[in-house]
């Protein structure tokens, strides 16, 4: 004889919702397992939005690099420039001063792809007279950068160019004659290198850190880049009319040394 028996249970949404069931003392064992895993699957979903939004221990450390950076590539930048009432007269002069600078640049080494042209212009050039616009001439311009390599050379090509008479004939209108300045050859190589180096920073502090807090590293969350090395070199200026080379030998103007610095924030996730 089967005796009927009456199971109440609660499963909502949440793992909770009203049941009456009428069963019977036989089958019972099989309908109440259904239901217990019924509550189970609808209370899954909920559980697992609970523990997504669960707040993530982190721990947050700055990381810095150092370094003392010294140039290793110079650039010379020339003005050559020629003016004459006739046209044809300063493009002439101007042309054999521009062949007499490349020639230059060959004779000390320096390949043709590192001579660069910042600009080049022809322009009439006027004065004013008793208010009165003048004509004085054509103006021809060509700005040169001469891309060197080894810094010991620099001394070397400023003599000569010094020595080129670059400022011989009717140029009137320069600014700087010959100009240095200092760079580095690669600079997104050493600043790639450099932040390398201020994250390894910043995650030995972070073990330092949690280690100090009975706890450890997991994965990075997230990395900030708080600033990158610059490489702003001094400019000698180099004077308009010829230089005196009163030394020995040849002497280009000393730069030494820039330090250089990059930072990091990062974030670690902290585990027990």
């Amino acid at each position: 004889m089967l005796k009927q028996v009456q199971h109440d249970g609660v499963c909502d949404g949440d793992g909770a919702t009203s049941v009456t069931l009428n069963l019977f003392q036989g089958p019972s064992k099989k309908i109440v397992a259904m239901l217990a895993m019924l509550c189970v699957g609808m209370a899954g979903p909920a559980l697992a939005a609970d523990l997504a939004t669960a707040p993530v221990r982190s721990i947050t450390a700055s990381g810095v690099a150092e370094r003392k950076v010294a140039p290793d590539e110079a650039h010379v930048h020339v003005t050559v420039e020629a003016m004459h009432p006739k046209l044809d007269a300063a493009k002439l002069e101007h042309d054999k001063k521009l062949r007499d600078v490349m020639g230059i640049a060959k004779n000390a080494g320096i390949a043709e792809a590192q001579l660069r042209t910042e600009n080049s212009a022809v322009q009439p050039q006027y004065t004013y007279e008793n208010s009165r616009q003048v004509f004085k001439g054509y103006s021809v311009v060509t700005n040169l950068d001469i891309t060197v390599k080894h810094i010991d050379a620099v001394g070397g090509l400023l003599e000569k160019l010094s020595n080129a008479g670059l400022e011989n004939g009717d140029a009137q209108q320069w600014g700087n004659l010959i100009n240095v300045t200092y760079t580095i050859a690669d600079p997104d190589k050493l600043r790639d290198e450099m932040l390398a180096e201020a994250i390894k920073n910043a995650r030995a502090k972070a073990e330092n850190m949690a280690a100090a807090a009975d706890a450890h590293l997991g994965s990075v969350i997230q990395i900030n880049e708080g600033g990158s090395p610059q490489f702003n070199f001094p400019v000698p200026m180099m004077a308009r009319a010829k230089l005196a080379m009163a030394a020995a030998e040849p002497v280009a103007p000393p730069v030494g040394e820039q330090q250089v610095n990059a930072n990091v924030t990062v974030i670690f996730e902290l585990k027990e």
